[in-house]
């Protein structure tokens, strides 16, 4: 188990990157309440996304500064929208790659067929047809 704690005007955090299971939970805690939890089957992409989501966290709290302690609730909303905005930003990059190769695999794939295809005999080819 990471850990990262934070002090942020009179609150306090703490970033946790963990095993769970066969993947990694990455999550984001005032005190014992949990502002957000992401999971991840990569490790590397869970690593990638507990230094970005500190990142991201200074970036926050740099332009939204921490008020006193009566706004508490509407604060600690605002956070976790705020890392769940970005986590799905992140994984569409992460998705995208590897929709992207899929893609460039299964389009190699085709070509190498047809390749192949020019060489069989078609009295050997089976496929379905309509029936009239």
């Amino acid at each position: 188990m990471k850990s990262k704690s934070i002090k942020h005007g009179p609150n306090r955090f703490k970033m946790y990157l963990k095993a769970a299971g066969k993947g990694y939970e990455v999550g984001f805690l005032s005190g014992s309440k949990s502002l957000f939890v992401g999971n991840f089957v990569n490790a590397a992409e869970a690593q990638t996304w507990f230094v970005m989501m500190g990142k991201e966290f200074s970036r926050f709290s740099k332009k939204f500064w921490a008020k006193p302690l009566k706004a508490n609730a509407f604060y600690y909303k605002f956070i976790t929208n705020n890392l769940y905005k970005h986590y799905y930003d992140y994984l569409d990059k992460c998705f995208g790659k590897y929709t992207r190769s899929y893609h460039k695999e299964f389009n190699r794939d085709v070509k190498v067929y047809n390749r192949l295809k020019k060489d069989w005999p078609h009295k050997d080819i089976h496929y379905s047809r309509k029936v009239a």
